[in-house]
């Protein structure tokens, strides 16, 4: 469940890699309990589209990447993060998983 007082950040996707590392790693290792998630671009006008983001439990943290397009659905929003982090963690910028369990 996500905290409505998680502290909050924004990353441009050029820092996509970074932001992840500083909120969502810890020892080198991903938080299982990280949440992907899309969040209205305007907040209250889900027209207006989604930006991907996810929401760390361990931190209480909420980061939300200030992509280049808006998504217009949450489920793509959420997609897009998921095939760019997979992205990031085959070329090693990234871990999102222990080595014991790939």
């Amino acid at each position: 469940m996500i905290q409505h007082d998680a502290t909050t950040f924004e990353y441009p996707v050029r820092q996509l890699a970074a932001a992840w590392r500083t909120h969502a790693q810890r020892h080198g290792v991903s938080d299982p309990d990280t949440q992907l998630i899309a969040r209205e671009a305007i907040t209250g006008s889900a027209q207006a589209g989604y930006r991907p983001a996810w929401f760390s439990p361990m931190s209480g943290e909420l980061v939300t990447i200030l992509a280049c397009e808006l998504h217009r659905t949450q489920q793509d929003a959420i997609a897009w993060l998921a095939g760019m982090l997979g992205c990031l963690h085959d070329n090693g910028n990234i871990c999102l998983y222990l080595e014991e369990s790939a």
